[in-house]
């Protein structure tokens, strides 16, 4: 799986094949197969380890600022950032409607709704710390998911300099970003 994906980011999603992992590792061209039925189980593999490392930073990220939801959103907000521009195809991969987004991998699936589910953790710790707004909280965490990842994908693609004319450096842009977004959940 490190193989694939370091391949993966060095590529790209089309240029990944189960030949390249194998020679890349050392193994037969056929070794991959034991593991993988298929390229898309690959992918949907490296997808599941994305959304899995994702979780840990947002659980991570809550974990150093106990009892302050908002900065745990913020510094969660960051943790994504740095997830995105470090491994764009993997998140490619994560968000980019190039796996089904069913049952089909069980794994990817609930990797996702793992990670999703840290942050819905942080936004309900922050309605009962009386912090953020007593709305639904899964609407609050998924608004808050679209706009740092709507941020992530302006810098991925380096199109925030042409939408915006901030300064766009990506730490400072992105407390920016999220503060402003903040400020609409504080109850």
């Amino acid at each position: 799986m490190a193989a694939a994906r370091q391949l993966l980011e060095e590529n790209s999603i089309a240029a990944l094949s189960l030949r390249q992992v194998a020679k890349k590792v050392g193994v037969s061209h056929t070794a991959p197969y034991r593991h993988f039925k298929d390229k898309e189980s690959l992918l949907a593999g490296i997808a599941a380890i994305g959304f899995d490392e994702l979780a840990a930073e947002i659980s991570k990220a809550a974990d150093l600022h106990p009892g302050n939801a908002a900065q745990q959103l913020l510094e969660a907000g960051h943790c994504y950032m740095k997830l995105v521009m470090n491994n764009p195809q993997c998140v490619q991969l994560m968000f980019g409607n190039v796996l089904p987004c069913d049952d089909t991998y069980p794994n990817l699936r609930e990797s996702g709704d793992i990670a999703f589910d840290s942050l819905k953790r942080i936004i309900e710790e922050g309605q009962n710390q009386g912090a953020f707004k007593a709305e639904d909280g899964e609407l609050m965490a998924l608004t808050a998911w679209a706009g740092i990842h709507g941020l992530s994908m302006l810098f991925a693609g380096e199109h925030v300099e042409a939408v915006v004319s901030l300064p766009a450096e990506i730490h400072n842009l992105t407390t920016a970003v999220m503060t402003t977004m903040l400020e609409g959940l504080k109850a």
